[in-house]
């Protein structure tokens, strides 16, 4: 009884396939002529084809890892420098920023013309070039025109220091019986107008009685309001310094006349004459 023997590589056990040598020869397709040929063993091949797989996978983690590609990779990128993530955080920032400013300039509005002002309205946060506020609370009473003349309110002014707006002569002087709540100043036209004390920007607007008028809240709840001004200079909730140019003295509002600056300052919600803490 005859026995066929099958001789193909099916038939062979697999290390001895591994060991076998093959011959990769490349032929020229247009004229048939061997351009190369590579003699090895079938080990030898699969080691080199997964030698070329590792060093690929190897290179594409190292590409994704530890360069700016990674941010190309759904997903994968750092949120933090993601350009679209800053652009969104920035406007956020600035949307915040107005939504304080905003309610700085309600808040101050509010108080200083119901006459419960019992502190001083700044932002909770300011730049370290801003200086930062800690004022005393105050007592809610109202404040009357005798009241003002008392040692309490006196010494409550005094306290802090004004400086001079602008230099000029007094057309108007303060007159509460005929609601004249501030002073009247003649200067030159172009003169700049000084803010009297460090503080906030609550109003920089215009009216039809005053005018480009700007109004700033100071320290130990005072404020200080710049009236018929040709110019501001200063926006809502900017912080000014004293001394710092905030307006430009003009002729503007129904209520004006002529070039001047009318200039209140109010106490705890009150009116008090300019006159008994500015020197002009």
């Amino acid at each position: 009884m005859s026995k066929t023997i099958d001789h193909t590589d099916s038939a062979v056990p697999f290390k001895e396939r591994l060991a076998r040598v093959y011959k990769l020869v490349i032929i020229d397709e247009e004229n048939l002529s061997q351009s190369a040929s590579y003699k090895g063993t079938l080990l030898k091949y699969l080691t080199w084809i997964g030698l070329i797989l590792l060093a690929t996978v190897l290179l594409t983690v190292a590409l994704i890892a530890f360069t700016p590609v990674r941010r190309l990779v759904p997903g994968y990128g750092d949120i933090e420098e993601n350009q679209k993530y800053i652009e969104l955080k920035k406007k956020i920032a600035e949307l915040e920023a107005g939504v304080e400013v905003q309610q700085t300039y309600i808040d101050g509005l509010q108080q200083m013309f119901s006459g419960e002002l019992d502190r001083t309205t700044l932002p909770e946060t300011m730049t370290e070039a801003q200086v930062q506020y800690s004022a005393p609370a105050v007592k809610k009473e109202i404040v009357t025109e005798t009241d003002r003349k008392t040692s309490q309110v006196t010494a409550g002014l005094t306290a802090t220091y004004f400086s001079t707006p602008l230099k000029g002569s007094i057309s108007a002087p303060y007159d509460a019986k005929t609601a004249h709540y501030g002073v009247d100043i003649l200067a030159a036209k172009g003169t700049a107008i000084k803010s009297v004390a460090p503080g906030v920007v609550i109003n920089s607007d215009w009216s039809l009685d005053s005018g480009n008028t700007i109004s700033i809240q100071h320290d130990n709840n005072t404020i200080s309001v710049y009236k018929h001004n040709s110019s501001l200079l200063k926006n809502t909730g900017d912080f000014v310094k004293a001394g710092e140019a905030i307006a430009i003295i003009g002729n503007t509002g129904t209520l004006s006349d002529g070039p001047h600056l009318h200039l209140e300052l109010w106490y705890a919600g009150s009116p008090v004459n300019p006159e008994n803490y500015i020197t002009f």
